[in-house]
């Protein structure tokens, strides 16, 4: 697990008020519980805890249960904000 997926796996625990082991690289946030309210604070903590800013479509992605993010996917949206 990279440095980015860990620091991921680490907010979206603490936000989700989940333990870590819990929350695996392929783990859904719909899996995990989360919902439209809890995406909101997701994207808050990462934007804090990164110091980077999520693109919109990011945010459509988590509250979209649908679209079955997962942890690893999330953690390769954040990279790619941190490369602007």
């Amino acid at each position: 697990m990279s440095d980015i997926e860990s620091r991921t796996r680490t907010v979206v625990a603490q936000t989700l008020n989940l333990s870590n082991w819990i929350v695996t690289p392929d783990a859904t946030l719909e899996k995990l519980g989360a919902d439209s309210f809890d995406a909101i604070g997701l994207v808050m903590a990462v934007e804090r805890e990164f110091g980077c800013s999520l693109p919109d479509d990011v945010f459509s992605a988590l509250d979209d249960k649908k679209a079955k993010m997962t942890l690893q996917d999330l953690a390769g949206q954040i990279e790619e904000a941190l490369k602007r």
